[in-house]
């Protein structure tokens, strides 16, 4: 039986008097790539942010069986990174500082935070960047900085006990970096780590993802592998506009066009 890496039991969001999240329950099994999906506004971005936090409303969330109120900050911090969709970062920090912060909850000397912050710009491709002040670059720059910053939290970590949450990673770059960086979300997936993912390109969450969730205003309306989700009914019914599903001519994956 394949074990589950984070568990949600009943949790519900409300914002003044809007609910944002309506009894949401899922498991997510460790060592996938999971892509969370659905219209703006469907409470995925919420979601991310809820399962993060130490205390909830309403419901119950757990990683590896124990509550997220159980957690010690410095040891789930080792365990679970964080990628917002955006960072308020405004200081002139080179890229490889803004990397080693990443290794704020590490038990490692200088020596080897620096050594860990130099394999994390190698893996992630950003070497060439790595002296240049973090203001002066690129959104999508910027969203590959924060890539390495947050894999290197999770350096000392055992992947099948690691987990990546990420909201719209891909959401600044061009096609060629979108594509090396889910590969790369791949690769950590195949070592053994829990990665979720919030994006809004159909094509990639179909190419990459192991299982799809797909939410509506504020509920998980349909969850999945690609096939099963990917119809045109169900395209359709969620997005309030005609898509048509193919299979790829290349990968073995669903094609979505409209």
């Amino acid at each position: 039986m394949a074990r589950i890496a984070l568990h949600v039991q009943h949790l519900q969001y409300t914002l003044g008097q809007r609910p944002l999240l309506r009894d949401i329950n899922v498991a997510f099994q460790s060592g996938q790539l999971h892509v969370l999906l659905g219209p703006n506004g469907a409470g995925k971005s919420t979601l991310l942010k809820q399962l993060m936090s130490e205390q909830h409303q309403q419901g119950d969330v757990s990683f590896w069986s124990a509550s997220r109120e159980a957690w010690p900050r410095d040891a789930f911090a080792r365990q679970v990174a964080f990628l917002p969709q955006t960072s308020g970062l405004t200081f002139a920090f080179t890229v490889r500082e803004v990397v080693e912060m990443g290794g704020t909850p590490l038990k490692a000397n200088r020596k080897q935070i620096q050594a860990l912050a130099e394999a994390q710009l190698r893996q992630w491709h950003i070497s060439h960047l790595a002296h240049r002040p973090y203001p002066t670059l690129s959104g999508g720059e910027k969203q590959r900085v924060h890539m390495a910053r947050i894999s290197m939290q999770l350096a000392h970590t055992e992947p099948t006990r690691a987990m990546m949450m990420l909201d719209e990673p891909t959401s600044a770059l061009d096609i060629s970096h979108q594509h090396q960086t889910l590969m790369r979300c791949r690769a950590l997936v195949d070592q053994g780590m829990t990665v979720i993912i919030v994006l809004h390109d159909l094509n990639l969450a179909s190419r990459y993802a192991d299982h799809l969730y797909f939410m509506k205003q504020g509920e998980m309306v349909l969850s999945g592998t690609p096939w099963q989700c990917f119809t045109h009914h169900q395209m359709t019914e969620i997005y309030q506009h005609p898509l048509t599903v193919m299979t790829h001519p290349t990968h073995t994956c669903p094609l979505i066009v409209t």
